[in-house]
């Protein structure tokens, strides 16, 4: 190990010198005036001759400290050369490793440049443009670990904003370890930017099971790409969205029975449904009064109605549960007993009943496949956390890339817990705080 001579102004620092020197021979000194040297001066490289000590050269780094080099001169040829100094950069790409990883996990939590720059000013002044060097600079240095066995996949789209200019995000993601298989930024979304993107990412010749929502040139994108490989299951909670908005914003209770009813084709509605039956037998009397009467009291009824439902969904998080899914048989029986009623429901009804008997085969795909997702909601939740809603239109091009790497980059556990601290690698510099 490298000969530390101590002086009163260094020994308190001998731990921390001694771990610094480890790797290095006892070829080397670092002398009680901080000059890092070989003690015996190394041949020329050109004509051989031993060197001779020939005083260093001082390296600074602002707010952290500096080191002296040991230099030598041949007395031959007059050539003058430096000592390695490998270990003063190892201690600058430590501390600065660990700075740039605080700055990503900043962005990944949708901070902005100059909050981070302000952040910056309390632990080690950066402005805003250095910290956008630094992360992008390890953004590019990183790379997402590719999926493995990719069987079953959530496909969805995002549609951002780049300033003025609409960008259109695409994204793959695995459903068993909800890992991202690929996630980029298009000027558009046609048929063949979309059949190009499948065709890059995805193994064309396996067999895959693919979710997507209920946009209708997905299933001819999905033939031309796959060919008879693909099991195409349409998104269980986009229909129900659909569904929510086929009826008025303030419906009536009969309205919201029908509506939960659709909604009890697929999951467990039947309490729901119970309750508003129980509610629509008092709407039916209310009817029978003035409309002030009726208004205050369909007001009150879809409050209790809604605390209830709110409740409902309480229990479940509390249990750790879901909304049940229903048994295929369950589910067509629920659809069938709709169908011989449809002529009794409104224009709106009764067409998103005949658009779910079309699609049926592709709404119930899942059933036939072992632990086939029925929804896309693991891919809305990433999206729901990696570019939020609210800033989908703040950020350039650059920005939406940025986040959308660091954001995968964080799905695939790149970042774990820190193995140092910020302190741990300053502390690293204290001997060269002063050197004497």
């Amino acid at each position: 190990m490298t000969e530390i001579q101590l002086s009163l102004l260094n020994f308190p620092h001998r731990e921390i010198l001694s771990t610094i020197f480890n790797d290095f021979s006892n070829d080397f000194e670092f002398t009680a005036d901080g000059v890092f040297r070989k003690i015996t001066p190394p041949l020329c490289p050109d004509c051989r001759f031993p060197m001779s000590h020939n005083g260093f050269n001082t390296y600074r780094k602002c707010h952290l400290g500096e080191v002296n080099i040991g230099r030598y001169l041949c007395g031959a040829c007059g050539k003058s050369i430096e000592e390695d100094r490998t270990f003063w950069d190892n201690l600058k790409t430590g501390f600065f490793n660990i700075l740039t990883e605080i700055c990503l996990r900043l962005r990944h939590n949708h901070s902005s440049y100059e909050l981070v720059e302000e952040i910056m000013s309390f632990i080690y002044p950066r402005d805003k443009d250095t910290v956008r060097i630094m992360v992008q600079s390890a953004i590019e240095e990183l790379k997402v670990p590719a999926v493995q066995n990719i069987q079953l996949v959530h496909y969805d789209e995002q549609h951002p904003k780049a300033g003025r200019n609409q960008k259109y995000r695409l994204t793959l993601m695995d459903s068993v370890s909800r890992q991202i298989i690929a996630d980029e930024l298009f000027d558009s979304k046609d048929a063949a930017t979309i059949e190009d993107f499948l065709r890059r990412n995805l193994d064309t010749q396996k067999q895959i099971f693919v979710v997507t929502d209920l946009y209708r040139g997905y299933s001819e994108i999905f033939k031309r790409v796959f060919g008879n490989k693909v099991t195409h299951q349409l998104c269980l909670l986009h229909l129900n969205k659909l569904i929510v908005n086929d009826f008025p914003r303030k419906p009536s209770i009969e309205q919201e029975l029908i509506k939960y009813k659709l909604l009890n084709i697929f999951y467990n509605r039947e309490l729901e449904i119970d309750y508003l039956s129980c509610l629509m037998d008092e709407e039916k009397v209310m009817l029978q009064k003035s409309d002030k009467e009726y208004k205050v009291w369909i007001k009150d009824a879809k409050h209790l109605f809604h605390e209830f439902v709110h409740n409902l969904e309480l229990k479940r998080r509390r249990e750790g549960k879901n909304l049940e899914l229903r048994t295929y048989y369950d589910a067509l029986k629920n659809f069938k007993n709709l169908l011989g009623k449809i002529d009794s429901f409104e224009a709106a009804v009764r067409r998103r009943l005949m658009k779910i008997r079309e699609l049926w085969p592709k709404l119930t795909a899942f059933y036939l496949v072992d632990d086939a997702p029925a929804t896309n909601n693991a891919l809305e939740n990433y999206y729901s956390t990696s570019l939020k809603t609210h800033r989908k239109k703040q950020l350039e091009e650059t920005g939406i890339k940025d986040q959308m790497k660091i954001s995968a980059l964080k799905r695939a556990g790149i970042f774990g817990r820190p193995q140092r601290t910020l302190l741990d690698a300053f502390f690293m510099f204290i001997p060269f705080i002063d050197t004497g």
